[in-house]
């Protein structure tokens, strides 16, 4: 029995690298791009049901141009709080890669890794390209990313 666990835990584990991909074919190739960077750059996990909000603790993104590649290290954190139970401390860590496919039909690629059960990476996955989507249709920026504009604009000014 233990032993059988332990084979569905590993199989589970390696599964890890898992990915999903969806389909931009209605935007051009350039719009697709500037949306993957943008969701990668700026994340936001300020979600309407409180058991998906996270707090970004750091973000690395690095943009592969020539491979139209993006890889992503993200650490997470929350303190859950559901009624009638002490709070949990959750830390959740990240590696993902994010590949815009050759071709005209602008597929992309979410893949997770690192190791995790590939249910979340799953949800993270949709929860990035639900991003994209929402930048590519025009949707103005969620509150984070305007106050992470406006920091940067802030900045700006102040160079000489």
């Amino acid at each position: 029995m233990i032993i059988r666990f332990s084979v569905l835990l590993a199989a589970t584990l390696a599964l890890g690298a898992c990915g999903v991909e969806a389909d931009f074919s209605e935007h051009q190739t350039y719009q697709v791009w500037r949306a993957l960077q943008a969701a990668a750059e700026h994340p936001d996990y300020d979600h309407q049901d409180y058991t998906k909000r996270w707090t970004v603790m750091e973000n690395i993104v690095h943009v592969d141009e020539a491979d139209r590649r993006i890889d992503i290290e993200r650490r997470l954190e929350r303190v859950l709080r559901r009624p009638r139970t002490q709070s949990l401390h959750q830390n959740e860590t990240w590696h993902f890669q994010v590949h815009l496919l050759p071709g005209p039909e602008n597929r992309v690629r979410f893949k997770n890794m690192a190791p995790a059960v590939p249910t979340h990476s799953q949800f993270e996955g949709e929860r990035y390209f639900a991003e994209v989507r929402r930048l590519l249709s025009g949707l103005p920026p969620s509150q984070s990313l305007q106050e992470s504009a406006q920091d940067s604009d802030a900045d700006a000014d102040q160079i000489p």
